[in-house]
């Protein structure tokens, strides 16, 4: 074996194992996305929560729009989002490995950018709360990544 391939072969090797190894912050991310998706996971408990977040912006006289009341066919997209979240933090509580934290990271980014949006276009000041979640917890499974890759 020569040295270049087994220079190849231990960084490949690395990589792999990288992929299977514990991100420092992954499983706290999982958890912290099950907490707070998981209401939204059923049609049942997604419009009570929905509910406390006009009282909460009505409450604190927040700028932008009141997130309205969903009909039926909304509520069934919501509650699909939240069941797949939820299962998606199930997975990463389970198996905190390199390559399902780095999706989730990249996830956050998009989720962000989401949220940015939302704002920019008018909507309650409450995804304030649910966006510093996501960028919280985007820098910090972010910095586990990159310790995990500097090893």
């Amino acid at each position: 074996m020569t040295a270049t391939s087994a220079s190849t072969s231990a960084s490949a090797r690395r990589l792999s194992d990288d992929s299977f190894a514990r991100v420092r912050w992954g499983r706290a991310g999982a958890v912290y996305d099950l907490i707070v998706t998981v209401g939204f996971a059923t049609p049942f408990t997604a419009p009570l929560l929905l509910a406390l977040t006009r009282s909460l912006h009505d409450a604190l006289d927040l700028p932008g729009a009141q997130l309205p009341e969903l009909d039926p066919t909304a509520l069934m997209f919501t509650s699909m989002f939240g069941t797949a979240v939820t299962m998606w933090a199930i997975a990463r509580i389970l198996r905190p490995e390199a390559r399902f934290i780095a999706i989730d990271t990249v996830g956050r980014a998009v989720f962000s950018l989401w949220m940015i949006w939302a704002l920019l276009n008018g909507q309650s000041a409450t995804v304030v709360v649910f966006l510093i979640g996501e960028v919280t917890w985007l820098i910090l499974q972010l910095s586990g990544l990159l310790r995990l890759r500097r090893r």
